[in-house]
């Protein structure tokens, strides 16, 4: 049987990959803002958010 832990290895490369940013909004406003992004094109929250993130940035 392997010892290779997959979940384990996910976990190690985005730490070593990745920084965490966290933030909170208010009671409801992650659904209207899931249904936003979707409608832009974009599948995942992360997404959307880093890309207003490196628009901001160049302005």
């Amino acid at each position: 049987m392997s010892d290779f832990n997959q979940q384990k290895y996910i976990q190690q490369y985005q730490k070593e990959n990745y920084d965490r940013c966290i933030f909170n909004v208010p009671k409801g406003q992650k659904e209207i803002i899931r249904k936003h992004m979707q409608n832009k094109g974009y599948s995942s929250l992360s997404a959307y958010v880093y890309d207003l993130i490196k628009a901001d940035m160049k302005a």
